[in-house]
C-alpha cells in the first residue's frame, strides 16, 4: 500500500470517527434536553398544583417592565414572569371577582412600570377597592415613579428606618449630543428632515439641544408634574401651594420615612414582617399576581353571546421585515398574521389596535396602514405609553383614537439619516477610490460628501412622504392641511393635550376602549374579548435558543446586562443603521420618556 493511500484512509477514517463522535454527542445532548424539558415541566406542574391548593386571602402586585405583546410559545421553560400586559389586566379583573382575595399588596420596591400604565392601572386599583377590596402599598424607596401607583392605595406604609428614603422631586431630563465625538473620528451624520420639530439625529449633528426641542419637552415634562402634583393633592388631601413649593424647594428630596410620614406623604411605618402580621398573612394565604394568573386565569378566555372584540397588539420598533414572530417588532408580516388570526374569530365584531411604538419605517407604516384599512370590522385605537411619528400614522386607521394623558404621541414629520466618513481618510491614512455613472449614482457613498443638490434630491422625496402622512391624519382627524401644519412639523404631544387639539378622540385605557367599542355595537355585556399573539415554531424555538447561547458571548449583550437602558439604544442604532437614506417616522428612545 501506498503512503499517500494510507494516509487517505487513515484520513477518513478519522473524519468518519470524529464526525460519529460528534454526532452520538448532539444525541446526548439532544436527550438530556428533552429530558431536562421534561423534568421541568412535571416540577412546574406540581409547584402550580401545589400553589392552586394555597389559599389566597392576598395578592402581592409585584410588576416590572412588563409587555402588551408576546409570543406564544416562545419560552422553551415556564417562565412566571412571562405574563403579557392584557394578562395582567385580566388578573385584576379576576381579583375584583373573587371573593376568597382580601386585598391587594402592592411592592413599590419591586414594581417599575410606565406612566401610562400606571394610570391604567391605578384605575383597576379603583374598581378593586369600590368592590371592597383593601389596596396596600410597602416600600422601603419609594420616588416618583412609584408614589402616583402607591396614592391610589388604602395605606402607604413604609419601613421605619433612617436608612429608607421618599424622594419626590421635579423632573430632570439629559441626553447625549455626540457631534463633537464624531468630528474626532471623522463621521459626519448627514441628517435630512421634514418638520422643524422631527429632532431624531439632532444629537450627531450638534452639540446642545435644540430650541424647538427644548420648547415641546419642557411644555410636556410642566404638563406631567403638574399632573403628578394634582394626583397627590387629591389622593393626600395635601394642600397644592404647600406640596409644590417643598417639592420645587428640593424639601422632599431623600426624605426619612419619619419626615414623610409627617407630611402626610405615607400612613404608617412598619416592618415589613410586622405588616404582615397584622393583616394576618403568612406563606401560605398570599400569592403573587404571577401565581394568581397561573392558577386563575391562565388558559381561560372571555367569551359571549353577543360576539367577540379582538385585540391586536403593536408593540415596537416598526421594520419594513422581519420573520414575524419577533417580539417588540411591528412589520407587514407580523401585523397581517395577527389580522388573519383575528379574521379566523367566529362572530368578530370589532378589533382593537393597541399601539405602543415610536415608529420606524415610513414605506412599512403605509403598508400596515393598507392592510389595516381592508379589514371590514371597525376598529377603535388604544395607545398606550408611545403612539407617536409611525405609531400614529398605524393609528389613523381607528375610526376612533383613544390614549392615556400620560400618552406620547404625534411627531408627524419624517428624518432620514446618512452617515459619511469622507473625514475619517485623512485621519485614519485610507483613501477611497470609485467609479459611477449617472447622476446621484454617489448618493450613498459614506466616502462622498452629500451635495446641496443631492439633499435637495432627498428632501423632494421626502416632502411626498410628509404629505403622505398629513393626507392619513386629515382624513381620518376631519382637520384642514393649515390648521394641521401647526400641530405637526414633527412636534409631540400628551394625550391630554392631542385631545385638546383633536389628534385622539378621548381619554381612555385599554379595557376602557374594549367597553366603549362594546357599548358602540351595542353588545352588552355578553360579548368576548380575543388577544391577538403570534404563534411561533419549532425550528424558530431552535435558532431563539442558538442566539441566546451565541449573545452570552456577545460584547453588546454584556452591556445590556450592565446597563438595561443601553437595549433601547441598540434599538435605535440598529434601526437607524438598516435604513439608510429611507424616509423614518421615528422617535427615537430618550424622547419616549417610559
Amino acid at each position: 500500500m501506498k503512503f499517500s493511500d494510507f494516509l487517505k484512509r487513515f484520513f477518513l477514517f478519522t473524519l468518519k470517527e470524529t464526525y460519529s463522535f460528534f454526532l452520538k454527542l448532539m444525541l446526548f445532548f439532544l436527550i438530556i434536553f428533552i429530558l431536562g424539558l421534561s423534568v421541568t415541566s412535571i416540577i412546574n406542574s406540581k409547584i402550580k398544583s401545589e400553589s392552586k391548593q394555597k389559599k389566597s386571602d392576598y395578592v402581592l402586585f409585584n410588576v416590572s417592565q412588563i409587555s402588551e405583546d408576546k409570543v406564544l410559545g416562545a419560552s422553551f421553560f415556564n417562565d412566571k414572569y412571562s405574563i403579557s400586559y392584557s394578562d395582567l389586566l385580566n388578573s385584576l379583573d379576576r381579583i375584583k371577582d373573587d371573593r376568597k382575595v382580601k386585598g391587594i399588596i402592592i411592592d413599590l420596591d419591586q414594581t417599575n412600570l410606565s406612566s401610562s400604565k400606571i394610570e391604567e392601572i391605578s384605575k383597576k386599583m379603583e374598581e378593586l377597592k369600590k368592590s371592597g377590596k383593601k389596596i396596600y402599598a410597602y416600600g422601603a424607596y419609594i420616588e416618583n415613579s412609584n408614589y402616583t401607583l402607591a396614592s391610589v392605595a388604602n395605606e402607604i406604609i413604609m419601613t421605619p428606618s433612617a436608612s429608607a428614603s421618599l424622594s419626590l422631586i421635579g423632573y430632570q431630563y439629559s441626553d447625549l449630543y455626540l457631534k463633537n465625538l464624531l468630528d474626532k473620528i471623522g463621521v459626519n451624520m448627514e441628517i435630512v428632515r421634514i418638520g422643524s420639530h422631527k429632532s431624531y439625529g439632532e444629537n450627531y449633528t450638534s452639540n446642545q439641544m435644540s430650541p424647538e426641542l427644548k420648547a415641546d419637552l419642557t411644555r410636556i415634562f410642566e404638563n406631567r408634574y403638574n399632573n403628578f402634583v394634582s394626583n397627590i393633592v387629591k389622593t393626600r388631601k395635601i394642600n397644592r401651594d404647600s406640596i409644590n413649593s417643598d417639592i420645587v424647594n428640593g424639601n422632599t428630596v431623600n426624605m426619612s420615612p419619619f419626615t414623610a410620614r409627617d407630611k402626610n406623604l405615607v400612613d404608617k411605618l412598619e416592618s415589613y414582617q410586622d405588616f404582615m402580621a397584622r393583616l394576618g398573612i403568612t406563606d401560605k394565604n398570599i400569592s403573587d399576581i404571577y401565581d394568581y394568573y397561573d392558577n386563575n386565569v391562565k388558559d381561560t378566555e372571555i367569551k359571549g353571546k353577543n360576539g367577540t372584540i379582538a385585540v391586536i397588539y403593536a408593540e415596537g420598533s416598526i421594520v419594513y421585515d422581519d420573520n414575524g414572530t419577533q417580539k417588540n417588532i411591528i412589520s407587514p408580516n407580523n401585523i397581517s398574521t395577527k389580522i388573519n388570526k383575528a379574521l379566523e374569530i367566529k362572530n368578530l365584531r370589532g378589533i382593537v389596535l393597541r399601539v405602543n411604538s415610536g415608529g420606524g419605517s415610513a414605506l412599512a407604516s403605509e403598508i400596515i396602514y393598507q392592510q389595516f384599512s381592508k379589514v371590514n370590522v371597525p376598529i377603535y385605537v388604544s395607545m398606550g405609553d408611545t403612539a407617536a411619528s409611525g405609531g400614529y400614522y398605524i393609528s389613523m386607521v381607528g375610526s376612533k383614537v383613544f390614549a392615556d394623558k400620560a400618552t406620547i404621541t404625534g411627531s408627524i414629520g419624517v428624518v432620514s439619516m446618512i452617515p459619511k466618513l469622507y473625514n475619517a481618510q485623512n485621519k485614519f491614512g485610507v483613501t477611497s477610490n470609485s467609479i459611477s455613472k449617472g447622476k446621484y449614482a454617489d448618493i450613498n457613498d459614506s466616502f462622498t460628501p452629500l451635495s446641496e443638490e443631492s439633499k435637495a434630491k432627498i428632501s423632494a422625496s421626502m416632502n411626498e412622504t410628509y404629505n403622505e402622512f398629513k393626507s392619513r391624519v386629515i382624513k381620518n382627524r376631519k382637520i384642514n392641511d393649515d390648521k394641521l401644519e401647526e400641530y405637526a412639523q414633527g412636534r409631540i404631544w400628551l394625550g391630554d393635550e392631542a385631545k385638546n387639539i383633536r389628534l385622539v378622540d378621548d381619554i381612555a385605557s385599554l379595557d376602557e376602549v374594549i367597553k366603549r367599542m362594546a357599548n358602540d355595537l351595542n353588545l352588552g355585556d355578553s360579548y368576548g374579548v380575543s388577544d391577538i399573539f403570534v404563534e411561533e415554531d419549532f425550528s424558530q424555538k431552535l435558532k431563539a435558543l442558538s442566539a441566546f447561547v451565541l449573545e452570552k458571548f456577545n460584547i453588546k449583550s454584556q452591556i445590556k446586562e450592565t446597563i438595561p437602558e443601553s437595549e433601547k439604544v441598540f434599538e435605535d442604532y440598529e434601526l437607524a443603521t438598516k435604513n439608510v437614506n429611507k424616509p423614518l417616522y421615528y422617535l427615537p428612545y430618550s424622547l419616549k420618556m417610559y
